[in-house]
């Protein structure tokens, strides 16, 4: 089938992605952190096994916060606070500028192997694809860094919405966005809750992508291990 072309039995016309967990996950260089802080440590040795605990529930904070802040200011500020936070629990006395240049050159997005190549190949087979992801407002300078904003026909983002999985609104804007009906769309993800359950409860079908394997969620229409079987799933 030729790029762009739409087969007359294809089952969905839009395919709806999360992106961490699904499409990439986040990498904290703890180690890095230490290295690039530990001259600023004010409070005994600097350890990975110390820094650790601390760098990881700045990155759940920043998850559990991120819809709050939805202009570049709030965000900005945000991250200072917290930044400020994670090197007050170190005994770090560091520049407020240093710390958010480490805190951000520490924090990396690292695609699934397959998911290129899985994006390029539901591309090919005409779907809209639409990413509906629980991140903060910068979401989409993510993608154009990942190059992948060619893959994409529109980006539902939690914070620019002021809205998170699991709540409704967030798949009914991203089915407005897309123009579809909610029986042509399926929603791929690999929370159990916010992207299984927000899907479901609003008519929409599900792919729980479970690289987890204990990862359980009845209510998904399909389970699979990783991206690399999406294509033919969606095919059938």
């Amino acid at each position: 089938m030729s790029a762009g072309a739409k087969s007359p039995e294809q089952r969905y016309d839009a395919v709806f992605l999360d992106v961490d967990g699904t499409l990439l996950w986040v990498k904290l260089d703890v180690e890095g952190y230490v290295e690039d802080l530990a001259p600023y440590a004010r409070n005994g040795r600097l350890t990975v096994e110390r820094a650790a605990p601390p760098v990881r529930e700045s990155m759940r904070r920043h998850i559990k916060e991120n819809v709050k802040h939805r202009t570049e200011e709030a965000l900005a500020s945000f991250r200072c606070r917290n930044a400020r936070e994670t090197a007050a629990e170190l005994g770090i006395d560091a520049p407020v500028d240093v710390l958010m240049e480490v805190a951000e050159r520490r924090t990396s997005f690292r695609p699934y192997p397959e998911s290129e190549t899985v994006l390029r190949r539901l591309k090919a087979m005409g779907h809209g694809l639409y990413v509906v992801s629980n991140w903060d407002i910068q979401l989409v300078r993510v993608l154009e860094d990942l190059g992948w904003t060619r893959f994409f026909d529109g980006v539902v983002g939690s914070a620019v919405l002021g809205v998170e999985k699991p709540a409704p609104d967030i798949f009914e804007e991203a089915l407005s966005v897309a123009g579809v009906e909610r029986e042509k769309a399926v929603h791929v993800g690999n929370d159990p809750v916010a992207d299984v359950r927000g899907a479901s409860e609003v008519g929409i079908d599900t792919v729980l992508v479970a690289r987890d394997q204990s990862l359980d969620a009845p209510e998904a229409t399909f389970v699979i291990r990783d991206l690399t079987g999406l294509p033919e799933l969606l095919e059938r």
